[in-house]
């Protein structure tokens, strides 16, 4: 059963922003009477009704929407209609529930996408850490806008009880077609396509850290005899036998000469520090790298953490979410 509530003028702070033709720059405007009906996939239950979907619109951090239902959350959606047709350029997203000490009582949003009544689509990504997170959106006029989310912090299985959370969201309009009108719109800007995700300062990963871990997505991908040598010695002798038996399955499909050929372009993956302890460290590696191959051009997502450590040769891999699946 979906929830839906309407939030009027006076209830929430809507900060308009005018795209200048001239600068292409966004510029504030007045705000004017704006209403906005809010719809969830579900709602936590619990007595007095203090999880709300009113709370994702009331200009107050500290109260929460929380999703019902089974599992951690992954699924779970937002949607928010307008009026008329309205150009949303960003969503500020306040992650989790950001109330006193509450933050990690309740899961957060990882990834998720803008989706859009035409079918098109903005994957995002969010840092597991409180205030306000922008997301980029399309800037076409639409009458509404669904968030998906697709994965949580922390993962948890079906029968998670810690439920997902999200305190805010602010929207940031723009009042003016883009400069040579929509059509520049319909045609999705490479180089925005592969922009990296924000990175939190505080969270910098080491530029030989970060060399690795990119060096990593090329290997594999081009099926490089060498891929085993980015792994700590501990460990390279079963990725190298794992990785020979992928090579093996790419020759009998007849995908190897393609794949060693292949262009792995990796400007688009963000690189965060999650834990550092000192010789170890977690670093989440997330976005998408682009990946050429005979007549294909594709952005693959990702969003893994890798377990790496320092020894005498340098950083090297220790393990990957999901690797076992390799």
């Amino acid at each position: 059963m979906h929830h839906h509530h309407t939030i009027r003028p006076g209830r929430f702070l809507i900060l308009f922003q005018a795209l200048l033709l001239a600068l292409a720059l966004l510029w504030p405007a007045p705000a004017r009477a704006f209403e906005v009906t809010v719809r969830v996939s579900s709602v936590k239950v619990d007595f007095g009704l203090p999880h709300s979907p009113d709370n994702l619109l009331d200009n107050d951090p500290s109260t929460a929407w929380v999703g019902g239902g089974v599992g951690p959350g992954i699924g779970q959606w937002i949607e928010l209609s307008f009026g008329v047709p309205t150009r949303v350029e960003r969503l500020g997203i306040y992650n989790g529930h950001q109330g006193e000490g509450k933050f990690h009582q309740f899961r957060r949003i990882r990834s998720g996408r803008v989706v859009y009544p035409d079918g098109t689509e903005t994957r995002f990504w969010l840092r597991d850490e409180p205030g306000e997170q922008m997301v980029r959106c399309s800037g076409r006029p639409h009458k509404s806008l669904r968030i998906v989310v697709d994965d949580v912090f922390p993962k948890g299985d079906r029968t998670a009880k810690v439920k997902l959370a999200v305190s805010e969201i602010k929207l940031y309009l723009s009042l003016m077609a883009p400069p040579g009108g929509e059509r520049v719109l319909d045609v999705p800007d490479p180089s925005r396509l592969m922009a990296p995700p924000p990175i939190d300062p505080s969270m910098a990963v080491p530029e030989p850290l970060v060399a690795l871990l990119r060096e990593y997505y090329v290997r594999q991908t081009t099926l490089d005899p060498e891929y085993a040598e980015l792994f700590a010695a501990d460990v390279r002798d079963r990725n190298d036998f794992q990785f020979e038996v992928f090579r093996e399955m790419q020759r009998q499909r007849g995908t190897f000469r393609a794949l060693r050929s292949a262009e792995v372009d990796t400007s688009g993956l963000g690189f965060e520090m999650v834990r550092n302890d000192g010789k170890f460290a977690e670093v989440r590696v997330f976005g998408a790298y682009r990946v050429k191959v005979a007549h294909l051009d594709r952005n693959l997502e990702e969003d893994s953490v890798f377990v790496v450590v320092e020894d005498p040769e340098g950083w090297r891999i220790v393990e990957l979410d999901g690797q076992e699946e390799f």
